[in-house]
């Protein structure tokens, strides 16, 4: 299976299991939304989460991407987390890559906690959210690639 194509299954299939390893070498399931941004398969993440603490320590990581039965792509992977001070730009940039056709102009969906659902934001609008939540980016270096696309 070829960057391109897992590329392209992710674009169009952005759903999938986050699985990172506990300390005991136990594994760690997560339901995550997965998007192509600057050519790299990324994905937003926060500093509480298990699987933050998890990568944190090790940074290996598996990727089940679901499509529509009977299609699934399965990604070994190495995780940065990409949590500079340029990491609301970059959630801002995801956002947009998933949701680019959603949003109305200049503005792109994101979850506000407080109404329970996704809704537009402005970039700085964003950014500065993102910002007090400490909000970073899962970037996916892909190891080994399989399944049935």
């Amino acid at each position: 299976m070829t960057g391109d194509e897992v590329l392209r299954f992710v674009e169009r299939y952005p759903d999938a299991a986050m699985i990172t390893l506990r300390a005991d070498g136990s594994a760690h399931m997560a339901r995550v939304e997965v998007a192509v941004a600057d050519g790299r398969i990324r994905a937003t993440g926060s500093p509480t989460s298990v699987r933050a603490r998890n990568l944190r320590r090790d940074p290996r990581c598996s990727l089940f991407v679901f499509g529509p039965h009977p299609h699934w792509v399965g990604l070994e992977t190495e995780v940065t987390i990409l949590d500079g001070p340029n990491a609301p730009e970059l959630l801002f940039e995801l956002m947009s890559a998933r949701h680019d056709d959603t949003a109305p102009p200049g503005m792109v969906l994101a979850h506000d906690d407080q109404l329970g659902h996704d809704r537009p934001y402005s970039r700085d609008e964003l950014t500065e959210q993102l910002k007090r939540g400490g909000r970073f980016v899962y970037e996916f270096r892909i190891l080994r690639a399989y399944g049935n696309p």
